[in-house]
């Protein structure tokens, strides 16, 4: 084929030679063949535009397709995997106090009842004789005063396996400008684990200004912790440590704490042993007695023990009292010592904590009314003709409870209609309420030697953040 094109060529170039007009064709064709093909100049603006308009559909669809997925993705995530819901913290019920008390005896048969105390009141003094005889014989020496203190400790070791050491740490400034870090430690108690974060009972103040909070268990380990809901009126605080944070090494060592019980007939006299920093020295162990038990905190809202001791430690201690049962029966709290006993360890009773407990730690709102009362005395009721009801002492500043105008020396009788006839009571049904709700309140106000009476409403605000 190459060849037959060359032989073309030359033929062609032959013929011209002869016929000079064929010539001057060959040569145009010649020149024609070797031109050149511009090509059209590129329209810079043209191309620029095209560019832009490109970027911006691409940059839009970029757009569009992130918020389609970040808005379909969580749902689509929740359909497909599900998270686990925490499992909402339940305490121990109040088991009333098993001594039982002659008045509360009762049969039929009087003569049944009679002969059996009898019995019981002989066996009773022969077991007595035995054990007097027995403890008469015995010579006690310091070796059995060492062993009932080393059982004690065992005990203490034990309950501290349930006390963390809360740290909070904060960042300041020194004198010439330079940085630096604080911290302050106090004892918190391992509440429950509602299977995705481990709950730390811990007081307000200890953490309030914190910029990171740390927990350090009984063997060591410390992990960060975050604040779950803090209670304005009790000053007390829920934190939360991922489960997936602790290791199997420290959930085998740990334990979370016995709740007992504050309210036995009476508490005075009862043998105690206050662990964590009672002395303001991390795992200090304090022993004593519960001194009294009578006093209510003046706090809104509330009917908060205070239990005082005979045990003296640091105005800045922390920890837990236990019993001899090893459980925990109340949270201790130096916030509401008087001047001349700032050193005697004083606690919160456990009972009346368990069910702000329960609600801090399921993260559920309080209601606040903010009102300070009590139950009117029967005595008052019968000799001086007071209505039966909530007797308010004092009314907090801005608080639901003064803007709908309730005033010291009002009685509650009646929330939305239902009689309320004690301080407790009133509590009872006020905790069920929730935040921004409104309620009625039937009231008895002294007025012209007699008592009147009025509705007031109120709408409830939040105790806890």
């Amino acid at each position: 084929m190459e060849t037959k094109d060359s032989n073309y060529n030359n033929s062609n170039i032959n013929h011209s030679d002869n016929n000079p007009d064929d010539q001057e064709s060959a040569l145009a064709n010649t020149a024609f063949i070797s031109e050149k093909i511009k090509q059209r100049p590129i329209n810079r603006k043209k191309l620029l535009r095209r560019t832009i308009t490109t970027v911006s559909l691409a940059v839009l669809f970029g757009g569009v397709a992130c918020l389609t997925f970040f808005v379909l993705e969580p749902l689509i995530n929740a359909k497909l995997y599900p998270e686990p819901e925490p499992t909402p913290v339940s305490l121990t019920e109040e088991v009333a106090d098993t001594e039982i008390l002659p008045e509360d005896m009762y049969a039929d048969d009087s003569e049944i009842v009679a002969e059996a105390a009898n019995i019981a009141l002989s066996i009773e003094e022969t077991e007595r004789e035995v054990i007097d005889q027995a403890i008469a014989s015995y010579i006690f020496d310091s070796n059995d005063f060492s062993q009932m203190y080393s059982s004690l400790r065992k005990l203490a070791n034990t309950a501290l396996t349930s006390v963390v050491t809360v740290t909070s740490v904060t960042s300041d400034y020194n004198w010439f400008n330079d940085p630096y870090s604080k911290s302050d430690s106090v004892s918190g108690l391992l509440i429950a684990d509602n299977g995705l974060n481990t709950m730390v009972l811990v007081s307000t103040s200890a953490i309030s200004d914190a910029q990171s909070i740390q927990v350090t268990f009984c063997n060591g380990i410390t992990l960060d912790a975050t604040l779950q809901m803090s209670d304005s009126i009790s000053g007390l605080s829920i934190l939360a440590i991922p489960d997936s944070k602790i290791n199997s090494e420290t959930e085998e060592v740990i334990t979370y704490a016995n709740l007992g019980t504050s309210n036995y007939s009476s508490l005075a006299g009862m043998p105690v042993i206050a662990v964590g920093h009672p002395v303001g020295v991390e795992g200090s162990i304090c022993y004593g007695n519960i001194t009294s038990e009578k006093e209510t905190l003046n706090l809104a809202d509330s009917s908060y023990k205070l239990l005082t001791t005979d045990i003296y430690g640091s105005s800045n201690g922390s920890g837990v009292l236990i019993n001899l049962n090893g459980q925990v029966v109340g949270f201790i709290t130096m916030a509401y010592n008087s001047d001349d006993n700032a050193n005697v360890v004083c606690a919160y009773g456990i009972s009346e904590l368990k069910k702000l407990i329960e609600d801090l730690s399921n993260e559920r709102n309080r209601p606040y009314l903010g009102i300070h009362a009590s139950t009117v005395p029967e005595y008052a009721h019968t000799n001086n003709d007071i209505p039966e009801g909530v007797y308010i002492t004092q009314v907090d500043m801005d608080s639901p409870a003064m803007k709908a105008g309730l005033q010291s020396g009002d009685i509650i009788c009646g929330i939305n209609g239902e009689e309320i006839i004690s301080y407790d009571s009133f509590l009872s049904q006020l905790i069920e309420f929730n935040p921004e709700d409104e309620i009625t309140l039937n009231i008895k106000r002294f007025a012209s030697e007699e008592y009147i009476d009025l509705e007031l409403e109120a709408t409830l605000t939040n105790s806890t953040e």
